[in-house]
């Protein structure tokens, strides 16, 4: 069970970091998206350098997800810890970078904090 999870955990820190490429515009998860720009809370901050500091902020959350999930995959004792703390890095990392449309809320990362809530939920209950 221990290492099915891990492993699933890492599989989505592995969907966060598609998020760094939408950011820095090498593609679109979405035609026509254009996340983060527009994010409601970060509207002083210039594109580029929103772009840039989205994809630093998402990439290193999503990869310290893989990291924590691998290390729960493999019973180390750092695993469960860096898992929760990059589930929730990246989930309020996502909230912050939302363009408050809830029609779009949906692909600017709700479905990915959902489940960083279930991962979040048992690790915790594991600890």
């Amino acid at each position: 069970m221990t290492i099915a999870a891990g492993v699933l955990i890492a599989m989505h820190g592995l969907v966060h970091a598609m998020y760094v490429g939408q950011a820095l515009r090498w593609f679109e998860l979405r035609d026509g998206m254009a996340w983060p720009a527009g994010a409601r809370f970060l509207s002083a901050i210039p594109d580029t350098a929103l772009r840039v500091s989205a994809a630093i902020t998402v990439g290193v959350s999503s990869l310290a997800l893989v990291a924590g999930g691998i290390g729960i995959a493999m019973d180390a004792g750092w695993g469960p810890a860096v898992a929760l703390v990059a589930a929730i890095a990246v989930s309020v990392a996502h909230l912050v970078l939302w363009d408050g449309d809830v029609k779009t809320f949906p692909d600017q990362g709700l479905y990915g904090i959902v489940i960083n809530v279930v991962i979040v939920v048992w690790i915790v209950a594991i600890l």
